[in-house]
């Protein structure tokens, strides 16, 4: 009966899921593939799968589906999925507003450290359309600079819920080193609940700091400021 099931959901699948995921972002239709793989496992690890229990574990699944979709179009209208320069004050302050989860860059251009934080966040951008990631130039936003307390370059912003979290100065938290990968900043962002990563980038980065130390000294100084989380004034 195990294998008869199996076969049906696959048929199943096939007719009624198709288009529906076709429609889905590379990163959700991935972790949609993997629950699919996941739970396929599960049927195949059981002695007795009646088909009542059958049909319920795949009305949970579609259902699971049809919200991360929902979730990913929300997300998508609010411009996550590509990593933008924001121009504006007050159009980041909405952004930052509008989003749960936002990572934003203040970079100046002529730094190569703030070209690798761009290239880090252009591929993740694209795979975690959960957090939505912005940059902006620090010469431009004098006030944003002084509101933030931002005095190296490049510093990266992690904001949630309206508030600032925290902030990432340099490369120390990424191992202190210029050839970090993107798991790495992913991991690190996961740590303070900016984005969904599975797995433990610890150890990697715990030994290029060993190796590498501090490098706070090579960053650019730009001005000081006071620390501060965002208000409606703002606005």
């Amino acid at each position: 009966i195990r294998n008869k099931l199996q076969g049906k959901v696959l048929i199943e699948m096939d007719k009624k899921h198709a288009a529906l995921m076709e429609q889905v972002g590379s990163g959700i239709l991935q972790a949609a593939r993997a629950e699919e793989r996941e739970l396929d496992r599960q049927l195949a690890n059981m002695e007795n799968v009646d088909e009542d229990t059958f049909e319920s574990l795949r009305q949970r699944r579609k259902l699971e589906l049809q919200k991360k979709m929902r979730l990913e179009q929300d997300w998508r209208q609010l411009g996550h999925g590509n990593y933008m320069e924001m121009h504006d004050t007050k159009e980041f302050f909405l952004a930052a507003k509008k989003s749960s989860r936002v990572v934003v860059h203040f970079y100046r251009g002529v730094t190569p450290r703030c070209e690798i934080v761009d290239a880090h966040f252009a591929k993740l951008a694209h795979d975690h359309v959960e957090t939505r990631f912005l940059k902006i130039d620090a010469e431009k936003s004098p006030f944003l600079v002084e509101k933030l307390g931002i005095i190296m370059l490049p510093t990266i912003i992690l904001i949630k819920d309206g508030k600032t979290e925290h902030s990432i100065i340099g490369f120390d938290e990424f191992g202190g080193t210029d050839d970090f990968s993107t798991q790495d900043v992913a991991y690190v962002l996961s740590q303070h609940g900016l984005c969904n990563f599975e797995g433990d980038r610890s150890e990697e980065i715990s030994n290029s700091n060993s190796v590498s130390g501090l490098n706070h000294m090579r960053m650019e100084r730009i001005k000081s400021g006071e620390y501060d989380d965002f208000s409606d004034d703002d606005l």
